[in-house]
């Protein structure tokens, strides 16, 4: 191949790849579609226009409120809400005010917010973190038993 078709082909890939650089793209999802190409050069100038990219989005991204979020991009918002993170309670155990502290398999560490003693729950137990109103986070792990909580670590 010669220079100038090698040059052509170079930028044929980034231009590719512009929209990984796309303000209203999410970082995580330009990752994704990066990691998804199957041919190598067009990976690397893929992942290669993100990098680039980190400076902006790190700028865009400091300061940022849910709040914030929620006016510049509904859709967004909505699709984190309907996330949730699956795990099991791999320990338990009651802080001095009598809070539950969760310890799940994935290494996360979660408070109940508030202290509700009707609520029980038993390690090896399967839950989920599931969004609620006003950024809320509920661990659940029935329709019956579910507490809000606060992540620890």
């Amino acid at each position: 191949m010669t220079g100038s078709a090698s040059h052509g082909l170079t930028l044929l890939l980034a231009a590719s790849c512009l929209p990984a650089l796309a303000a209203t793209e999410n970082p995580d999802d330009a990752l994704r579609r990066c990691a998804a190409e199957s041919s190598p050069a067009p990976r690397l100038a893929c992942f290669d226009a993100i990098v680039s990219a980190l400076p902006q989005i790190e700028a865009d991204r400091f300061g940022m409120t849910a709040d914030i979020e929620r006016k510049r991009d509904q859709v967004v918002v909505q699709h984190t809400k309907d996330e949730v993170l699956t795990g099991k309670i791999s320990e338990l155990r009651r802080a001095p005010a009598g809070e539950w502290i969760f310890m799940l398999d994935n290494r996360q560490v979660w408070v109940e917010a508030e202290v509700n003693p009707r609520v029980q729950f038993a390690v090896g137990e399967d839950v989920h973190i599931e969004h609620g109103a006003m950024s809320s986070l509920w661990l659940v792990a029935d329709k019956h038993r579910k507490v809000r909580v606060k992540r620890l670590s």
